[in-house]
C-alpha cells in the first residue's frame, strides 16, 4: 500500500499544481471528517500528458500524537497505481520530518499502462467504447470475449495473441494482477485487450444484450463455507444468457466437484436459455498456473459448457442520479437505513474550506458500493454517477430525500 509517514505534515497552499513527466497533478482541497478530526481526505486530479481525460482520487491522511500517515484512499482508488505513487512522492518531497515511506520508483510509467486499463464508466456507452477501440487498433473486431478473474493473465494473453480479430475483455479484482497483466499487454504490443478491476456480477448488468460471443470463468474461488460469494448465482446465469449472442458460449472450468455440481444445477434451471454440455479432464490449448498445479497433483478438472439458445431483449439504463439540493447541510444526520432489497449508510461527512463531502455505502446487500457525494458548484457524485442499476437508483432516491429533508430543516 503506497504511503509515507512524517512527524508533521506539510501541505502546499491549495489549490496547488505540479507537473510530472507523465502529466499534471492538481491538489485541490482538503476535507476533514466532522466526527473524526484526525482523519482527512485530500482531493487530487491527474491529467495525463497529451490527454484531456482526467483521473480523480483522494489521498487519506491520519494523524496521531506521534506521526501523520498519508496513503491512498481505497474507495477512490485508480489504476495504474503509479499515478497515486507519484502524487504521494510530490507531497513527500515537501516534508522536513519524514519518518518512513515505500515509494521507490519503478521503470514502468503510467503512460505505459494507461491505454489498457479501463474504468467501469468507460463501458456504460459500450458501443462508443467498441468503435473507439476498433479505430485505435485499426481492426474491425468480429467477436467479443470476456474472461472473468484472469489472474496471471496466461489464458487471456494467449487468446489475444491467437485471436487478433477478437476484442478480449478481462476482469480481475486483484489490483496487482491487473497491473502485471497491463505491463504484459504493453510489452507484447497487444491492442485487442481491455482490462479493468471490477465485480463481474455487476459488470454483466451494464452490458448491452446479445453482445458477447464467449465468457470464460476459469478456476473461481470455490467458497465452500460462503457459497453466497460465488460468482455463479441465479442472477449471474440470467445475465450471461442475456449478454451472450445466440450460440454464445459460457465456460466454467474448475477443480472443485462441489462447485461444478452447484453451477450445473443452476444452469439446468435455464433450459430455455442454454444447451448444456459437461466434460471431465478436457485438454485446453493453454493452462493456468493453478491448473498446472492441480494436474501435478492428479486432480480432476471439470468443464461446464453452456451455449445460448435465444436472442434477448434490449435493456435501458437511463436512471436519473441528480440531487434536488445544491448543498450538503453541515448538520446532516449520519445514519444507517435498511430496506427490503437494498440499504443506505451515510458513513461520514467531511468539511472543506469551500466545499463539503459525504461518504456513503449503498445498494445491493451482496454487492454494495461505497461512493462520495461532493458539494462544489453543485451537488454531485465524485468522479461518476453510481452504476445505473435499479437497486442503486432506489438507494439514490432515499439519499436525495434525506439530504433534502435535512437541508430544509437547517434553513
Amino acid at each position: 500500500m503506497p504511503h509515507f509517514k512524517t512527524q508533521k505534515l506539510i501541505l502546499p497552499n491549495l489549490p496547488y499544481k505540479a507537473l510530472d513527466t507523465n502529466g499534471a497533478y492538481e491538489f485541490l482541497e482538503l476535507f476533514t471528517s466532522k466526527n473524526h478530526p484526525n482523519f482527512s481526505l485530500l482531493q487530487i486530479r491527474f491529467t495525463p500528458k497529451n490527454s484531456t481525460q482526467t483521473k480523480e482520487f483522494f489521498l487519506e491522511i491520519k494523524n496521531n500524537q506521534k506521526e501523520t500517515l498519508m496513503r491512498f484512499d481505497k474507495y477512490s482508488r485508480i489504476a495504474p497505481i503509479e499515478i497515486i505513487k507519484n502524487a504521494l512522492e510530490i507531497l513527500m518531497q515537501m516534508q522536513d520530518s519524514l519518518l518512513t515511506h515505500n515509494l521507490n520508483r519503478h521503470t514502468i510509467t503510467p503512460e505505459f499502462k494507461l491505454p489498457f486499463i479501463k474504468e467501469i464508466n468507460d463501458f456504460l456507452d459500450f458501443h462508443a467504447l467498441f468503435l473507439s477501440t476498433c479505430q485505435k487498433s485499426k481492426c474491425n473486431f468480429k467477436e467479443i470475449w470476456l474472461e472473468i478473474g484472469f489472474g496471471s493473465g496466461r489464458h487471456l494473453l494467449h487468446n489475444a495473441k491467437n485471436h487478433p480479430n477478437t476484442l478480449h475483455i478481462g476482469l480481475e479484482i486483484h489490483h496487482p494482477s491487473l497491473e502485471q497483466v497491463a505491463r504484459q499487454i504493453g510489452i507484447q504490443n497487444l491492442e485487442n485487450i481491455l482490462i479493468l478491476a471490477f465485480d463481474a456480477r455487476i459488470f454483466l448488468e451494464l452490458l448491452p444484450s446479445n453482445t458477447l460471443h464467449k465468457i470464460f470463468v476459469h478456476f473461481p474461488m470455490p467458497w465452500e463455507k460462503k457459497p453466497h460469494r460465488r460468482i455463479f448465482s441465479q442472477s449471474f446465469v440470467a445475465q450471461c444468457a442475456r449478454v451472450l449472442k445466440p450460440n454464445g458460449h459460457l465456460q466454467l472450468r474448475t477443480d472443485s466437484l462441489e462447485y461444478f455440481a452447484f453451477a450445473k444445477d443452476l444452469t439446468e434451471r435455464f433450459k430455455d436459455s442454454f444447451r448444456i454440455q459437461t466434460h471431465k479432464n478436457a485438454q485446453e490449448a493453454i493452462i493456468s498456473k493453478y491448473e498446472a498445479r492441480w494436474l501435478r497433483e492428479q486432480k480432476d478438472i471439470y468443464n461446464l459448457e453452456c451455449y445460448a439458445l435465444q436472442t434477448s431483449k434490449n435493456q435501458r439504463l437511463d436512471f436519473d442520479f441528480t440531487f434536488d439540493s445544491a448543498l450538503l447541510p453541515s448538520n446532516l444526520n449520519l445514519k444507517k437505513m435498511r430496506q427490503n432489497d437494498y440499504f443506505l449508510n451515510l458513513e461520514d461527512l467531511f468539511l472543506g474550506n469551500k466545499n463539503n463531502l459525504l461518504r456513503i455505502a449503498f445498494g445491493d446487500f451482496n454487492h454494495p458500493e461505497t461512493r462520495y457525494v461532493l458539494q462544489d458548484s453543485n451537488l454531485h457524485y465524485f468522479k461518476n454517477n453510481p452504476l445505473p442499476t435499479a437497486i442503486n437508483h432506489k438507494a439514490h432516491n432515499l439519499l436525495n430525500a434525506c439530504i433534502t429533508k435535512d437541508f430544509k430543516e437547517s434553513l
